[in-house]
């Protein structure tokens, strides 16, 4: 382990990974030592996200108490209206609070590394306890995200992941999925739909020329992206009640999103979706979730 300044540096045998706690308790990089030059497994953090200006360009972020967006910012949760502040650029409310805050380092080793967030109600009139914990081991990454309601009151709760991987030519995804949502010009969802061929992940879909910001669902929790040119493959499986997944692959960008979240986009105002994921959490009880990463050379 090397902690340096905001950076902390976990190794375990050609595995070197950064995470940058003050930095939204986002991680930095996850990079493979091979024989042929070092294989960046997560797209590397920019200068400006690690200087606190831009938390979107980190390699992974945690999603807490809820992910991606809240239509308007505003949503009625047990008869309470809630409005929140929406985010620079967008009329919605976007990824919870845990992205844009520094979490503090509660434990650190040579191959892994806890961080705590504490949030106390303001707009979101419930405070909270999140710890996120990310360890390397020799099958690859694990990162757990427990959060804690700690009002005196249920609470709306959700958790997620939200990886940059790097995408190479040729890169293929791969997940059991069951339909899809599309999106309106906000990019809040409007109809789901049966997966049309062109995203048909449960078949595999190769990533170069597909572009989309999408949720699927009837999600099994287990995504494969394989990289041919470099002999990669990534595993992602998520352990808990996560039912959804969001890909996110912006055109011409090298790199992509697969999110394993534990609800729909908006679904705090979807509640005649039956599967839209939403969890009520009752004080002192404690929601959690674990997305393993596994790394295998093809």
């Amino acid at each position: 382990m090397i902690r340096n300044g905001t950076i902390i540096a976990l190794r375990y045998g050609p595995m070197t990974l950064t995470a940058a706690p003050d930095c939204g308790g986002s991680l930095a990089s996850w990079t493979l030592s091979t024989p042929d030059g070092p294989v960046e497994l997560f797209r590397r953090a920019s200068d400006r996200a690690l200087a606190g200006d831009f938390a979107p360009d980190m390699a992974c972020f945690p999603l807490v108490p809820f992910s991606n967006r809240i239509g308007g910012g505003r949503f009625v949760f047990q008869g309470r209206e809630v409005v929140l502040a929406t985010d620079p650029g967008s009329p919605h409310r976007i990824h919870g609070h845990g992205w844009s805050n520094p979490w503090c380092v509660a434990a650190v080793t040579d191959e892994a590394v806890r961080m705590e967030f504490v949030h106390r109600a303001d707009d979101w009139p419930w405070s909270y306890r999140a710890e996120q914990t990310v360890s390397l081991d020799r099958d690859g990454l694990s990162v757990t995200l427990d959060l804690t309601n700690e009002s005196d009151s249920d609470m709306p709760a959700g958790l997620g992941l939200h990886p940059y991987f790097v995408k190479t030519p040729g890169s293929c995804v791969t997940a059991d999925v069951r339909a899809v949502w599309d999106n309106d010009d906000t990019i809040l969802p409007f109809r789901r739909r049966p997966l049309p061929t062109t995203w048909d992940f449960r078949h595999g879909v190769v990533m170069d020329h597909t572009a989309l910001d999408n949720g699927f669902t009837g999600w099994s929790g287990t995504a494969t992206l394989d990289r041919p040119q470099e002999r990669v493959r990534l595993t992602m499986i998520a352990d808990g009640p996560v039912g959804h997944l969001i890909v996110y692959a912006p055109p011409g960008e090298p790199y992509l999103c697969l999110e394993p979240v534990t609800h729909m986009t908006d679904a705090l105002n979807r509640p005649q979706e039956a599967d839209a994921g939403i969890i009520t959490l009752p004080a002192g009880e404690r929601l959690s979730m674990t997305v393993r990463f596994v790394l295998s050379r093809t």
